[in-house]
């Protein structure tokens, strides 16, 4: 995905019943402020996802724009979370 202008490359770790609590993410450019924002942001994700706060419910906590879409890292990445889930169900349901 693109961030910015930069490639944050982005992967997700789950659970045995298929909940993604584990996001990794990192730019190409180790040390500069955007990458660490970016892993920072990706272990508080996680930590709030395996203590059980839903995909959901963060997403509608973040900051959106007037159409509803995230404007930071973090949405855009719980955003991929919950259509990654519903994929993952619908898979389940067939």
């Amino acid at each position: 995905m693109r961030f910015q202008g930069m490639d944050v490359q982005v992967s997700f770790g789950w659970t045995d019943d298929w909940r993604i609590t584990e996001v990794f993410a990192s730019t190409r450019k180790v040390g500069t402020a955007i990458d660490t924002m970016v892993r920072d942001q990706s272990v508080l994700l996680s930590i709030a996802l395996q203590y059980g706060a839903t995909p959901k419910v963060l997403l509608r906590s973040l900051t959106m724009t007037e159409e509803g879409n995230p404007e930071g890292f973090a949405g855009l990445i719980l955003r991929m979370i919950v259509a990654r889930e519903a994929e993952i169900r619908e898979v389940d349901a067939a």
